[in-house]
């Protein structure tokens, strides 16, 4: 069998062949992305199914200027989200709603207004909260996961015995909701253009050779791959923009078998290079973006296996050191190839229900995505 996978920069890439029959497979699985184009035309895109930056509420058209994502977030902040956000009411700046997570424990927090606190949380296997019995509270869950006694108000009697949750980069799904807009047309303006696509060992996206990194546009993509329908098997995502004084659609088909992956892999793109993910923060960061359900949804048949991704023929070139006369230090360095599971320590996320499914499952994937992108970041050469 022909090894589908190629040297691409500082990563080995999985060629998708895009447009070509017989597509190349990622380590055995079938059909991940399938055809990509681009078509122009006036008008609004349509909501429900699309991502439109000229769509309901007017948020805003033109190509999005790379300089837009470098400002900061409280600049973004200070600039007032759109009427039709759909963000809970709790989420952002300005909400009026309880936080999840109980809010701020005895007025002793610091952490601000736009969050509260983030719990740790009693979930089920799809990421959904389960109450108190007989009220709506929220069950925070201590170091062990055991569930922490409530008071009658539903704030946790030893509010020192909660684990928060950091979110760390992935703040950044408090922009306003057209942040987001503009970055998804940034990521599928290049998709849809390339007459390649392939994926880093992370599972980030690469459009001729060149991968889409950022953490806006990765976040982008992950909210428009989870609240997008499928259509006859496939996931296709859509945004319009204004390109000189034209009414640009881009488009860029995921098949529904492979669009888990790839939407973990944006989610742990969008979040730190270093540390962990888990389902609490994947579940948070839905709910900030109004998808909460709709991820829950998505996650519930979805199935994920290591083993399957990783295979022996997913590598990368490092370079090696060699102490050549026996001094104890490295006198040269030597490019090896290493074979990631072989080199990159993998976390164990608890599972809810150990059943390959679920939100437990997909904070793995994205978590193991994390993972092989810090490894990558630090080790890897160009090639």
């Amino acid at each position: 069998m022909k090894n589908p996978y190629k040297l691409r920069k500082a990563t080995v890439a999985v060629a998708l062949v895009l447009g070509i029959a017989g597509a190349v497979n990622l380590a055995g699985l079938d059909n991940l992305i399938t055809t990509a184009n681009a078509a122009s035309e006036k008008g609004q895109a349509k909501k429900g199914g699309s991502h439109s930056t000229t769509g309901k509420g007017q948020k805003g058209s033109g190509v999005y200027k790379r300089g837009s994502a470098n400002k900061s977030l409280d600049a973004f902040l200070e600039e007032e989200a759109s009427e039709d956000s759909d963000r809970p009411d709790w989420a952002g700046s300005g909400a009026t709603a309880p936080k999840p997570g109980g809010g701020n424990k005895g007025g002793d927090s610091q952490k601000g207004d736009d969050y509260g606190d983030l719990w740790v949380i009693l979930r089920d296997d799809n990421g959904v909260p389960i109450l108190k019995p007989g009220t709506d509270f929220v069950q925070p869950l201590d170091a062990d996961g055991n569930i922490i006694p409530l008071d009658e108000e539903g704030h946790p009697i030893d509010s020192t015995l909660t684990v928060e949750v950091e979110l760390g980069r992935l703040n950044i799904a408090r922009a306003p909701e057209k942040v987001l807009d503009h970055s998804l047309v940034e990521a599928l303006s290049k998709l849809s253009s390339a007459t390649e696509v392939t994926l880093d060992p992370s599972g980030r996206l690469v459009a001729d050779g060149v991968t889409i990194d950022s953490p806006l546009e990765n976040l982008a993509l992950f909210e428009a791959i989870v609240s997008t329908p499928v259509v006859d098997g496939v996931i296709t995502l859509t945004t319009t923009g204004t390109v000189d004084g034209k009414t640009v659609t881009y488009s860029f088909p995921i098949s529904l078998d492979q669009a888990g992956l790839v939407a973990a892999a944006a989610i742990a793109a969008a979040s730190d290079k270093t540390g962990t993910l888990s389902t609490d923060e994947v579940m948070y960061i839905a709910d900030f973006l109004g998808l909460g359900s709709q991820l829950s949804t998505f996650v519930s048949t979805w199935n994920y296996e290591r083993d399957d991704v990783y295979t022996d023929d997913v590598k990368i070139w490092i370079l090696e050191g060699v102490d050549t006369n026996g001094d104890g230090t490295f006198d040269i360095y030597l490019p090896k190839e290493v074979a990631i599971n072989d080199v990159v320590e993998f976390n164990t996320v608890p599972s809810i229900v150990n059943d390959g499914n679920g939100i437990d499952s997909f904070a793995q994937a994205a978590d193991d995505s994390v993972q092989v992108l810090e490894y990558v970041h630090d080790n890897a050469i160009d090639q």
